[in-house]
């Protein structure tokens, strides 16, 4: 059964809250007024992050390419769904 965009909206912001070991709260993630670097979210978070999207949803982020997609949860959503995860 195909996720909801909501639904992967909460599995990703649950992702990024581990990834950054607690420095950054749900609450914090879900306020999209900044982005997660304006959030105290570390270059290893981040590194983080990458493994574990890729991991959960067996997309490949290229390091080379333009990630600034990464410092929001609805962009994120958007690139998983763009990568056809769902």
């Amino acid at each position: 059964m195909p996720l909801t965009d909501e639904q992967l909206s909460t599995e990703v912001t649950d992702l990024i809250v581990e990834a950054s070991s607690g420095v950054v709260t749900g609450e914090q993630v879900v306020d999209e007024s900044a982005n997660l670097l304006e959030k105290g979210f570390s270059s290893l978070s981040f590194l983080q992050l990458i493994d574990a999207l890729e991991t959960r949803y067996g997309v490949y982020i290229d390091l080379e390419a333009d990630t600034r997609f990464l410092g929001r949860v609805s962009t994120i959503v958007k690139f998983l769904r763009e990568q056809n995860v769902g």
